[in-house]
């Protein structure tokens, strides 16, 4: 077997090099007219190649940090003075969490130490209409972009606010579909999920029931949410109805289209109703009271967390409030009817075209996108890196990571995008508040349709 280390491991050997030379330079640990150790000192200390030491010390004379004297040495030069630069990263606090966003700054201010950066939190509501005040203003150089606002930018025709970036080769290919658009990429994929289903492998087993998997329909799971209920006197399976991240999911497993006619949506589609129904149905047909509708995907997982219920529709991202779980849980494929799909969610990073720090916002992209953070965010959250390698990755965990943890690898296939519906993230926004009435089970669907054709000015 060889020993020769993988392309991940290497990568991250290289980038620790460069990255502690650089850092040694720029604080004078290394002192101006000091010579860096031999190429072979190097190669033994940070376990590469001699081939590879040099590659990363070509990085170091390209930043006029050290010089190449022949059969000397490498000399360290005197670091030109470095004006200190302040980036103001703008995201949504749940960042934190799903990369470890404080280890990472820590780590990029190490590689830096010129450039702080500060977080500011990106507004929730009327997105496209709010971040334009935030990019003229300066207020964000560098920002989180997820699928639903990457939309949003591209239907108000916003997109060249953000610089197009050069898409990461290392990164799954089919994510720059989901923040790029005729052939630009306008934000950096960092992570990405799918929607799946997540269930108490402790309960199922304790209970003697099979354990959810890709044959399921939704029939089945309401059959067994039912009997769970019935046996053991706890909700089978619960979601988030009304969140735009969940119900579309049941019209694209039908290849559902919104259809227009005279400017506006048709709401009449049995189809469309049958599928909203049945979702409905499947939370209510437990016994659960119509007055209960939850305000969050989050709300469901804490439902999870708790023991109340033993299926929960999640993403990656929401295996973040399962860390303190103490209960084995494991994934499965979200159960289907027609096809089997999902939607799929990405986060990236983008450039604000008019920062005045755009080197230094490049830089830190290119660092949260690079194969040490990458790893990192594999290794400290239960996120999926935009990496391939990184994401792959095998080795000792430091926490509890559901076994079927590389579903997401499996279910390639079946990732869709919200574009797949026809219909805008405006309107379907929209939807999504007219249908709460009919989410509690207080409204039939012939009545809310016609709410919608007279509210919303489509027909019905």
């Amino acid at each position: 077997m060889s020993n020769k280390p993988d392309r991940v491991t290497f990568q991250k050997r290289l980038d620790e090099m460069v990255t502690t030379l650089r850092r040694d330079i720029l604080t004078s640990v290394r002192p101006p007219g000091d010579y860096l150790p031999s190429e072979l000192a190097l190669a033994e200390q940070y376990m590469l190649s001699k081939k590879s030491v040099r590659k990363g010390l070509e990085l170091l004379v390209e930043e006029g940090l050290i010089t190449k004297e022949p059969r000397v040495g490498n000399r360290i030069n005197a670091p030109a003075p470095v004006p200190r630069v302040s980036l103001k990263l703008g995201c949504y606090p749940s960042l934190e969490d799903e990369i470890d966003l404080k280890g990472l700054l820590e780590q990029f201010h190490a590689s830096y130490p010129h450039i702080s950066v500060d977080t500011v939190t990106l507004p929730y509501t009327n997105y496209p209409e709010a971040i334009q005040g935030y990019l003229e203003n300066g207020w964000v150089d560098v920002l989180s972009l997820n699928t639903w606002n990457f939309r949003e930018m591209l239907e108000h025709g916003e997109l060249d606010r953000f610089l197009p970036q050069d898409p990461d080769p290392e990164a799954y290919s089919f994510l720059e579909d989901y923040l790029g658009q005729d052939g630009r990429l306008y934000a950096r994929p960092i992570t990405f999920s799918p929607v799946v289903l997540c269930y108490n492998k402790t309960l199922f087993r304790k209970w003697g029931m099979p354990e959810p998997d890709s044959s399921w329909s939704w029939k089945q799971l309401a059959e067994t949410a039912s009997h769970i209920r019935r046996e053991h006197r706890l909700f089978g399976f619960y979601a988030h109805i009304a969140s735009t991240n969940r119900f579309p999911i049941l019209l694209l497993q039908k290849h559902f289209r919104f259809a227009q006619e005279q400017g506006g949506y048709r709401y009449d589609d049995p189809q469309l109703w049958q599928s909203l129904g049945m979702f409905r149905d499947i939370i209510y047909g437990q016994g659960l009271s119509a007055s209960f509708l939850s305000e969050s995907d989050g709300d469901a997982e804490k439902l999870f967390l708790q023991q109340k219920t033993a299926m929960v529709m999640t993403t990656y991202y929401g295996l973040k409030m399962l860390k303190q779980a103490d209960f084995e849980y494991d994934l499965a494929p979200l159960p289907y009817e027609h096809s089997a799909k999902t939607l799929l969610l990405v986060t990236g990073l983008a450039v604000n075209r008019q920062s005045k720090q755009k080197e230094a916002a490049g830089l830190l992209v290119d660092f949260l996108s690079s194969a040490a953070a990458q790893l990192h965010i594999r290794k400290q959250t239960l996120s999926i890196p935009a990496r391939k390698s990184s994401a792959e990755w095998e080795g000792p965990e430091t926490m509890y990571r559901p076994s079927r943890f590389n579903l997401y690898r499996e279910i390639v296939p079946t990732y869709s995008s919200y574009a797949d519906l026809g219909i805008t993230m405006e309107e379907l926004h929209r939807l999504r508040q007219e249908l709460k009435l009919f989410w509690a089970n207080m409204e039939q669907a012939e009545d809310t349709a016609a709410r919608l054709a007279s509210r919303l000015g489509v027909k019905s």
